[in-house]
């Protein structure tokens, strides 16, 4: 029988159902219920070019070789097919999919073994067939410690993949758990043929050999690429599908400054923004040549402590710091609305969130205590805390273009400037901050996570995870390492719940990073873009299905 169960990626993980999420303002979301620019034709129009823009540019085509981001996994997911497509369906189980590279698949009696069958008369954007032995070797390219795939380890239970025919894959597992169809489907399936000239030694060293040497599966094809400038996709005229895409571009325009992306969007140069500020999102709401789309996704923002750093390494110092921080201060002054307080990374109103974890108050005088009670004082009088000769003073990083991220960072330099803490904010443009975030050369950073959807919290906080570049604070207790293995030993999603709860308790307890707040996501779109369907899985995921009413 075909398996209904499954996920996406690491990253970009969706954890409510999509009808509930979205909320179309100043438009039309689809339904043919639009602003008065005439009639809107009943059927999709094909042709044309939309211009989306991104705050910070791709790090190349192969997601295996190159640093995770949302735009590259954005991309790449549109150039290349997964085994399978998650469906934004997902609140209190696992999402359903529907066939994509394969057209069925099933799992053996014991669950130890998960069968796909690959559709028949795929093919490569050169022509060259689309078969099991992409998909394996896929998988060798995904687990290999030559490569060192960001998500490595989600494959860490899969001990074989079988090519039984031409179009007939078997995946094999240690044991059967919950998440085993989200990890087989995490990543898409890339081009052996083409490819494998490479060695996989040679795959980070080289990230400009994958663009000379593309060739895809999904929608669009890579036509040009200006870094910072912009990315330009063709429609891939091999794509399985009849008659998509309906665009015969999309440009993904690099414009790091969220005002500027504004003006063009208002304007009309620009027909897609993934990411409106709270504070002008009313603008778009209201106007009349744009609509606002509004959602919850599955992501947290949250202020990661380096705990490599002394400066962080005390549980009661990471404590005090949170209490430091009033964030419901930050929501409330940058969000406007539009984002709310969560003591957990899981999202309020997932499945697995603990709802009996009380959220550290502001408190700055008990922050005050903490800090003194592990040998923090002002010796010197300066207004800055020192030990043993050390002021209390750090860089907070966060991303250019992300102007919450950045007004939050001004607003917790004040706070913690009151319990006499240095914050230096440094505002750096993303393939910077991936950099140093991979090397651990940082002291704080802000930044956006998500959470797979078989809810495993093992890439962020397993010790294992530390030199897998995902468990970036490199927390490390052996108690919550024991708790996220039971966890994932649970065939059952509901036997698990006692093991997240406990887990999301320490992790309080712990603060190896302060939570700071859920974003909803809010879009804009130009009033002639239809048929976009931005959700928690990808703002792009149907970019496929987008069209442009003609200009008269």
């Amino acid at each position: 029988m075909t398996s209904s169960k499954s996920l996406q990626s690491l990253l970009l993980v969706l954890f409510l159902g999509l009808a509930p999420f979205l909320a179309g303002c100043g438009g039309d979301d689809g339904t043919g219920e639009g602003p008065p620019h005439g009639p809107i034709p009943e059927e999709p129009v094909r042709g044309g070019t939309a211009v989306i823009g991104y705050t910070g540019d791709i790090s190349g085509v192969n997601i295996l070789a190159t640093s995770s981001s949302q735009p590259t996994t954005e991309l790449c997911q549109r150039l290349f097919l997964s085994l399978l497509e998650e469906q934004p369906d997902y609140q209190e189980s696992p999402p359903t999919f529907r066939p994509e590279l394969a057209e069925s698949w099933e799992f053996s009696e014991d669950n130890k073994t998960l069968t796909f069958h690959i559709r028949k008369g795929l093919v490569w954007s050169d022509g060259v067939p689309i078969t099991a032995e992409d998909v394996r070797w896929t998988w060798e390219a995904q687990t290999s410690p030559e490569i060192a795939w960001d998500n490595a380890s989600l494959k860490a239970t899969i001990t074989q993949v079988e090519v039984l025919d031409e179009h007939t894959v078997r995946f094999h597992f240690t044991h059967a758990y919950p998440g085993q169809l989200v990890h087989v489907n995490e990543g898409v399936i890339l081009p052996k043929h083409a490819w494998e000239k490479l060695p996989f030694s040679e795959w980070r060293r080289n990230g400009r050999w994958f663009v000379d040497n593309l060739v895809v599966s999904g929608p669009f094809d890579l036509e040009d690429w200006k870094p910072q400038q912009e990315i330009v996709l063709r429609r891939n005229e091999r794509y399985f599908e009849p008659g998509k895409p309906y665009l015969d571009r999309a440009v993904l325009r690099i414009i790091p400054d969220s005002a500027s992306q504004l003006t063009q969007l208002l304007a009309g140069s620009l027909d897609f923004m993934r990411q409106v500020p709270a504070a002008t999102a009313d603008r778009v709401a209201a106007g009349p040549d744009t609509k606002l789309v509004t959602f919850w996704p599955p992501q947290f923002t949250t202020l990661i402590w380096n705990l490599r750093n002394p400066l962080f390494a005390d549980t009661q110092v990471r404590q005090a710091l949170t209490l430091a921080i009033d964030r419901q201060a930050i929501v409330d002054t940058i969000w406007f609305g539009y984002a709310r307080t969560s003591p957990s990374p899981y999202i309020t109103s997932v499945w697995g969130h603990n709802p009996d974890i009380e959220e550290f108050p502001y408190d700055p005088d008990q922050a005050r205590e903490l800090l003194a009670a592990a040998g923090w004082k002002d010796a010197d009088g300066d207004g800055i805390l020192d030990r043993d000769g050390q002021p209390f003073r750090f860089e907070l990083m966060v991303n250019a273009g992300n102007q919450e991220r950045v007004d939050a960072a001004v607003m917790i330099q004040q706070q913690l400037r009151q319990v006499g803490i240095d914050v230096q904010p440094a505002t750096l443009d993303w393939n910077a901050i991936g950099d140093l975030l991979d090397r651990r050369a940082f002291e704080a950073t802000i930044t956006g996570l998500a959470v797979e959807t078989s809810l495993d919290l093992s890439p962020y906080f397993h010790s294992q995870s530390i030199e897998e570049r995902l468990n970036l604070s490199s927390y490390s207790n052996p108690e919550v390492d024991r708790l996220l293995e039971a966890a994932r030993s649970e065939l059952e999603l509901e036997n698990s719940k006692p093991y997240l709860y406990k887990i999301q308790e320490l992790l309080h307890r712990d603060q190896p990073m302060t939570i700071l707040w859920e974003p909803q996501r809010l879009v804009g779109m130009s009033w002639r873009l239809q048929g976009a369907r931005p959700n928690p899985i990808s703002t792009l995921h149907n970019l496929h299905e987008w069209w442009l009413i003609p200009e008269s």
